[in-house]
């Protein structure tokens, strides 16, 4: 609807018109004239941009021309393909329909604003050109242009220079006023403009923020050649924000968006690198327009732009890709937070809060019937314990990663809507010293980051998210069980649990040693203790109460009696006896501190004696951890032995504060101390040991040689070896022996001896639950966990003995993995055999009776394929459970997933729920891994969703009334048995029998380089000069396809596997979308497999294709590729029922799209630096000449597609 208001300008004076021609088409323009204006538009095929200069200081620029129309006689022009007047910028236009040369033109100059001044009739100017017509000179006798404008205009902004004050007035107007607003005057402080004063006009439904500004430099009105920059400037910030807009429709994340990367626009600018910023809008909205309208010539020039740019220009455009990317992230991150924090606020505990939350869940058990007791029995029960990992597919340093959740915390501060304007500015500020520090640091490591940086890394999450996230998240479950089943006496247990494999994972690491394993475990407890030292402090500050006012249960003062004795022997202790002998709760609390520091202390020392000259090292000796010995107390005398006594006193506290009825106050910090000691005990997370299946089976052939016991034991066959090991074990430990055996040991056999030896220690010196499971990787038979059990017993050291008595002591539990789909097929087989072995069941009941057994989502993706992959998972989770079963004996799936769908990855509390019935019973155990583990548990409103997402799907998965139920179809394990296996043949016969392939991987990938870019400290490959699938660990394999958005593990063979099943038959398509709708398995399993089909693309495939030496190859596979992908794209959406790829999921499809702006651009400048690479004309100086910025690419596509490995 146009409304009638206009903008009055002045001395209009005479216009003049010539035809003027440009790439052989005509258009009109404005030649003389003391208005400044700008046109910009399309007119067929021509293109034209053109400035009209002013006579005076005055000016402005609105949002476009919104209506350009032949005559009153023809149709109106689409809105979608208008000329445009606006600033003289070839990033602001608008496309035209291909106008004809005839007839009047009817212009009306319209700035979307909602009304700016009173104005007098309205006046058309109208043009009258016709084609032929050399020039027309038309005089307007009316003093004003009436611009009408639209109810959906957007903005005006106009200046005037008033010689009299010496000031520049500045009008401000628009629909989305407060972000125009911000845009213009953060424009301001970036260019050097003071304000002077500012006032704000309302009329009506108009408001109109008036400015007085100078230059800050020279104190006079603004000059044309800045105001020009300036108007640059804003109208980029409003590009970007209408960019942003079309993938999102909540105007706070957009704020969000548009602010950080106009702070890092900002912070580039000031820097001297502004044709840093213009290159990288040139490339982002060019390759953009080409996924609307592919253009050759346009992608042509793009290339041509990006092959001439110089070394410094194309890394510093990565970097603000890479950068770009990142702050979307943390914007996405924070929205989410801020979401859910608001959906608690509007709920006000009247309805359900947001999908898988607790207090969704519950409302469901309680719908479902689920009575009190059934449901504490199953919270008893459950057991939710991820497991970090330090496998390297995280591409960004500590420092980047630490600089980011300081960026996340600013945002989360900067949305409180409580803030004052002065506030929000002072945090804003902040954020931009945070944006000004990443652009300031290179996000290139200059050398691999050795185990002990890992594990320091690692640590960071505890301290820096996790501590937090725990407590939160039981303080939500708790808060959502009172509320739905009120007054009923159920309680949460403490059933998170941590687990880790850095600095355990040996499995093709040789940096990670027995003492790097025990330091780990040591700098973990020395973590954790410090946490609870902290935390005690605070307890003790809050906790003042005094036995003179209020009453105190006499379990505690009897307790303290017992402490004053310790306290006595301390001088320093001592004095507070009587500084808190009126106060008993401080007392308790200085009592349980000394002890911890006692803990502390023993550690300390322990690292001293591992560091020996490396103690000085940042990573041991830290000052949040200094605490000065007592002279003449021993580091063990009165620190408490287990985890048990900590417990004990703390709980003390709470039963007398409750007894008192001091409930608040009990349960609060208190309470938080209570749930991170009973989740982390004194060893913070569980470390698991891995060493691969081979290494052991030589240490033991070499060791019952070296023992007498056998001279070639790994040429036995499988029962003679079950048999020789379970004699062995059964025999008192050959502790006289030891050390003469150790003596002519290989310095391999050493080292795995010495893993046991470590093991042990940290078990006896810290706390047995301070390790979880030794996993034995590629095991095949049963003799493979026989083998641990003979080695941890040859350590003498008590993990497996038979005393005496013939009782056992058992303290190591031993995890069989299983990885490629032969050792899936072959895995009942070995599990029955070993759980028939007399003295294996004796040594399993003595651990705690249960089995654990884990399963390798990695290996058997890349041996056969995802779909024969997730499914004979799926099946060989059923066979543990039945094998199990009939051995009358427990078990636990341990899940070693990776980070992307090729590797196992995908939503946790979906994935949780598509597990067979009755296969996690409560427990679950699962890797994390990588950027994985940064993007769950890196901030802690993050975590604690997660942590509720994941502990919600195990329990609905763990109860019958509540799990996704499945109609009781057996022909769906034979069709998708069907599927599996066409799929798999389709895969091996791409992976295993096209020629050339392997080529195709190596030189179109960039897996060669993902060993540069310093990750992590295992090597990347297992044979560094072989072309083929063994040769690769999983990791880059699926690095180096997601990187040339091929991300074929995720999906190559699933659109064959179904399309052989169903032959276009509509009998067995109706069939398929029976079980997609029915079968949680086969429907997370297709939706797992959408996401990575949507991030992949094959316009982008076919330029790494192009790489390839051999045109032949390069055609043969890529078409092979292609091929499978549009058949898949097809088969996926049929049986989902969908028009489009993630359709069910727009968060995913908005977040995706957003980063798709600067992943395209990237994808191209890695293929050219890759060419380059490749080139075998360029000499090794140049080829290192470009690898940096190479290098540079991976970790910015990395953190765009957000999942690499």
């Amino acid at each position: 609807m146009v409304r009638r208001d206009a903008v009055e300008v002045h001395d209009l004076g005479h216009f003049e018109f010539r035809r003027v021609s440009l790439r052989n088409e005509n258009f009109v323009l404005w030649q003389q004239c003391q208005l400044p204006l700008n046109i910009t538009g399309y007119n067929g095929a021509s293109e034209f941009d053109y400035h009209f200069p002013s006579k005076i200081a005055k000016g402005g620029f609105f949002g476009n021309v919104k209506a350009l129309s032949i005559s009153a006689t023809r149709p109106r022009v689409s809105r979608n393909h208008r000329a445009i007047l606006s600033a003289s910028s070839l990033h602001h236009r608008s496309r035209n329909s291909n106008l004809p040369h005839d007839g009047a033109w009817r212009v009306d100059l319209s700035p979307r604003v909602t009304g700016v001044s009173k104005a007098s009739p309205r006046t058309n100017l109208g043009l009258a050109s016709k084609y032929g017509f050399s020039n027309w000179s038309v005089s307007v006798s009316s003093p004003t242009v009436q611009v009408p404008v639209e109810s959906d205009s957007e903005f005006s902004v106009r200046f005037e220079n008033d010689p009299k004050s010496g000031f520049t007035r500045v009008e401000i107007e628009g629909v989305d006023q407060e972000n125009l607003l911000a845009d213009v005057t953060s424009t301001f402080s970036e260019m050097g403009v003071s304000v002077q004063s500012a006032k704000v006009i309302t009329d009506q439904d108009r408001v109109r923020d008036i400015f007085a500004v100078v230059d800050s430099v020279t104190k006079t009105p603004i000059p044309e050649d800045k105001w020009q920059l300036i108007k640059d400037k804003v109208l980029t910030r409003l590009r970007r924000r209408e960019s942003s807009n079309a993938n999102t429709d909540d105007p706070l994340l957009l704020d969000q968006v548009t602010f950080l990367c106009s702070a890092l626009d900002k912070v580039i600018t000031q820097h001297g690198n502004k044709d840093v910023i213009e290159a990288a809008e040139l490339l982002q909205r060019g390759f953009e327009d080409l996924k609307v309208h592919e253009d050759p010539r346009k992608r042509a020039d793009l290339l041509r732009y990006i092959d001439n740019m110089d070394k410094s220009l194309i890394t510093a455009v990565i970097r603000v890709f890479y950068l770009y990317s990142s702050l979307l992230n943390v914007a996405d991150e924070a929205h989410s937070h801020r979401n859910r924090r608001e959906q608690v606020w509007a709920s006000q505990n009247a309805t359900p809060l947001w999908y898988a939350s607790f207090d969704q869940t519950l409302r469901l058990f309680k719908k479902a019937g689920v009575g009190p007791r059934e449901l504490q029995s199953l919270l008893n029960r459950t057991e939710y314990n991820p497991v970090f990992t330090a496998h390297p597919t995280e591409a960004r340093r500590r420092e980047i990663l630490t600089c980011l959740h300081r960026i996340f915390e600013l945002c989360s501060a900067r949305e409180d809507t409580r803030l004052s304007p002065a506030q929000k500015t002072e945090i804003e500020a902040e954020v931009e010293a945070e944006i000004e520090i990443l652009w300031r640091t290179d996000e290139m490591r200059q050398r691999k980051p050795t185990v002990m940086e890992e594990i320091m890394t690692g640590l960071d999450y505890f301290r820096f998210s996790l501590f937090e996230a725990v407590c939160t998240t039981y303080r939500y479950a708790e808060n959502s069980l009172n509320h739905v089943y009120p007054n009923t006496g159920l309680e949460i247990p403490s059933f998170i649990k941590f687990g880790s494999w850095i600095g355990g994972d040996r499995d093709g690491n040789p940096f990670v040693l027995p003492e790097t394993t025990v330091m780990g475990a040591l700098l973990a407890s020395r973590l954790i203790i410090a946490e609870y030292i902290r935390r005690c402090r605070v307890c003790q500050d809050t906790l003042t109460h005094s036995s003179l006012i209020c009453d105190v249960a006499p379990e505690l003062l009897a307790s303290l009696e017992e402490d004053k004795k310790l306290m006595e022997k301390i001088p320093s202790l001592r004095q507070q006896i009587a500084a808190f002998e009126q106060e008993p709760y401080r007392l308790k609390l200085r009592v349980i501190r000394h002890r911890l520091e006692q803990i502390l202390r023993g550690v300390n020392a322990r690292l001293r004696e591992l560091g020996g000259s490396n103690f000085s090292d940042e990573l041991l000796i830290d000052i949040e951890y200094n605490i000065d010995e007592i002279p003449g107390l021993d580091p063990k005398d009165g620190a408490y032995s287990s985890e048990e006594g900590f417990l004990h006193d703390l709980k003390l506290i709470d039963k007398s504060l409750r007894a008192c009825g001091d409930d608040r106050l009990a349960n609060s910090k208190l309470k938080d101390l209570i749930r991170l000691a009973e989740t982390f005990g004194f060893h913070l997370c569980s470390l698991d040991v891995r060493q691969e299946s081979t290494v052991h089976s030589k240490a033991v052939g070499e060791c019952m040689q070296l023992l007498g016991m056998l001279e070639d034991y790994e040429a036995l066959p499988e029962e003679e070896k079950i048999q020789k090991l379970s004699e062995a074990i059964s025999m008192p430990p050959p502790i006289d022996k030891l050390e003469v055996l150790e003596k002519s040991m290989t310095d391999s056999t050493k080292q795995v001896l010495g893993i046991c030896k470590a093991v042990a220690e940290i078990m006896n010196t810290i706390s047995r639950k301070a390790i979880s499971s030794y996993v034995i990787s590629m095991t095949r038979q049963a003799s493979h966990v026989l083998e641990v059990l003979f080695l941890s017993w040859l350590t003498c050291d008590g993990l497996t003995e038979k005393k005496a008595s013939g009782e056992w002591e058992a303290k190591l539990v031993v995890s069989p993995l299983f990885e490629t789909i032969p050792d899936l097929e072959h895995m009942p087989e070995a599990l029955e055999q070993l759980l028939k072995n007399s003295t294996y069941r004796s040594i399993l009941e003595a651990s705690g009776g249960v089995q654990e057994i884990m399963l390798g989502y990695s290996d058997s993706c890349k041996d056969g394929g995802i779909a024969a992959s997730a499914y004979n998972l799926y099946k060989a989770q059923e066979v543990i459970q039945k094998t199990t079963k009939q051995a009358g004996i427990k078990s636990r799936i341990f899940h070693g997933r990776g980070g992307t769908v090729g590797r196992g990855a995908g939503p946790t509390h979906e994935s949780i729920l598509a597990q067979p019935a009755g296969s996690v019973e409560g427990k679950i155990k699962f890797t994390e891994q990588g950027e994985v583990i940064t993007y769950r548990y890196g901030n802690a409103p993050t975590a604690a969703y997660e942590l509720t997402v994941g502990i919600t799907g195990l329990l609905k998965a763990s109860h019958p009334l509540l799990r996704t139920k499945m109609v009781e179809n057996s022909k769906y394990f034979q069709i998708m048995d069907e599927v599996a296996r066409y799929a798999e043949k389709q895969y091996r016969e791409l992976t295993d029998n096209t020629d050339g392939f392997y080529d195709y991987f190596y030189e179109s990938t960039v897996v060669d380089e993902i060993g540069l870019i310093n990750i992590g400290s295992r090597p990347s490959r297992r044979k560094a000069s072989v072309r083929d699938k063994t040769s690769l660990r999983a990791i880059p394999w699926v690095f180096g396809w997601a990187q040339s958005r091929h991300t074929l593990p995720a999906w190559y063979g699933v659109g064959s596997g179904i399309f052989e099943y169903t032959q276009n038959d509509p009998a067995r398509i109706q069939e398929l979308q029976q079980m997609y709708n029915e079968w949680p398995f086969f429907r997370n399993f297709l939706s797992n497999v959408q996401m990575s089909l949507y991030k992949a693309s094959m316009e982008i495939a076919q330029e790494y294709a192009r790489l390839c030496r051999n045109r032949i190859t390069e055609r043969l596979v890529y078409d092979l590729v292609a091929q499978e992908f549009k058949l898949t794209l097809e088969q996926i959406l049929m049986i989902s029922q969908q028009s489009r790829l993630v359709e069910d999921n727009p968060g995913l499809e908005r977040s995706f799209d957003t980063r798709r702006k600067y992943l395209d651009p990237l994808n191209h400048i890695q293929v050219i630096l890759l060419g380059r690479r490749r080139d075998p004309t360029l000499s090794d100086e140049r080829i290192q000449f470009w690898e940096k910025p190479l290098l540079r690419t991976i970790k910015a596509i990395a953190s765009n597609m957000r999942n690499t490995g």
